[in-house]
């Protein structure tokens, strides 16, 4: 980047990385240059929305909120672009007739049309890795939860049946025995997914003693040697204790995890889902853990969200369900912008474009 030339800079944040946090990385990556920065906020009407009515023009754009027009009516003379959940789709990008770079500070950035971008040779970088730690751990506390049968338990004493029972001329233990969980060790944990999250995931189930199975195929045989690997998605919903889903919110995985395998697993087993809702079968789960298929599940995600009050998921003993918080962290906003800094900071001070997503496109 030529230092002498002005950059002009829009910066969009949301209630969850702010737009105040994004401007003061902003400034630090860009010491040094003549800038101008223009900046405003999106509304988080529905986060995480797969089910909108409206056409924004871009089908690639699956999640995101606030609306094109905002940036577009915007972006004319901009160079760099930097945003949270903002839809940059390929009208947006079209309107950037002056854009260099466009920086997302989300890992999976469904929000931004990147096909478009690399099409007009426009370098984008991403928040790779923000939430591995929070996602993994999340994980790991689902699956703690679901084989102990904490949730059931916390509600046992909560309504003062364990003293009602257990106080009576004649114990009454019948319900206390249910909560009796497994171990975890030697238990057979199937990983659906093998990237940073997976990867993580894999290193805390295997420090609890368990035995990891992973299937993905896009991954070297080699890159998960240290567990086992499962040629056919058939394998881990046969064979593992624990089934949970780390797969990217891509089309092609859209209903992945069918009827079919939900019907193959254990009636033992539990099933979680910290991916995407879109990804499973949620009827199909629905109805083998109403009909005690298996033996429970822990669920962060859903089809629609926010999950509907009228969803049977709200209904059932044995599922644990969380409002889509598996990436939340305390320091979301700073840490993600900080993280963007990261990988985007080199290409502005030095030239390097090692962290750039799209670079080997770029170079083709």
């Amino acid at each position: 980047m030529e230092k002498d030339k002005k950059i002009k800079v829009l910066v969009v944040g949301d209630e969850w990385v702010h737009t105040e946090d994004l401007v003061t990385v902003t400034k630090r990556m860009l010491q040094g240059y003549d800038y101008e920065i223009d900046s405003f906020d999106v509304i988080m009407d529905k986060p995480m929305s797969r089910d909108r009515s409206e056409n924004i023009g871009d089908d690639s754009i699956t999640e995101y909120c606030g609306k094109p027009q905002d940036l577009i009516d915007r972006i004319a003379d901009v160079n760099l672009l930097v945003v949270h959940t903002a839809p940059v789709t390929k009208q947006v990008i079209e309107a950037g007739k002056n854009l260099i770079a466009i920086g997302c500070c989300r890992s999976d950035a469904v929000s931004v049309n990147i096909k478009a971008a690399t099409d007009k040779g426009i370098y984008f970088f991403n928040a790779p890795g923000r939430s591995v730690e929070p996602v993994s751990d999340l994980t790991m506390a689902f699956t703690l939860m679901l084989g102990r049968n904490i949730l059931r338990a916390d509600r046992y004493v909560k309504s003062g049946k364990w003293d009602e029972d257990i106080n009576r001329k004649t114990p009454i233990w019948d319900e206390f025995t249910t909560f009796r969980g497994l171990t975890f060790k030697n238990k057979k944990f199937g990983l659906v997914g093998f990237g940073k999250i997976g990867k993580r995931v894999a290193e805390k189930a295997a420090a609890l003693g368990m035995k990891v199975v992973v299937y993905d195929p896009f991954v070297e045989a080699a890159l998960i040697q240290k567990y086992s690997k499962a040629e056919k998605l058939e394998e881990i919903f046969t064979q593992c204790d624990f089934v949970s889903i780390h797969v990217p919110p891509l089309a092609v995985n859209k209903g992945l995890i069918s009827k079919k395998l939900f019907e193959m697993m254990k009636p033992t087993a539990y099933f979680i889902n910290i991916a995407r809702g879109e990804i499973i079968d949620e009827e199909a789960l629905i109805d083998v853990l109403q009909k005690k298929k298996i033996a429970g599940a822990a669920l962060d995600v859903y089809y629609t969200e926010p999950l509907p009050k009228t969803s049977p998921l709200t209904q059932l003993d044995n599922v644990i369900i969380t409002p889509h918080l598996a990436g939340q962290r305390t320091d979301l906003s700073t840490g993600s912008a900080e993280l963007l800094e990261e990988m985007m900071g080199p290409f502005f001070q030095t030239g390097k474009k090692d962290h750039c997503f799209n670079i080997d496109q770029l170079n083709k």
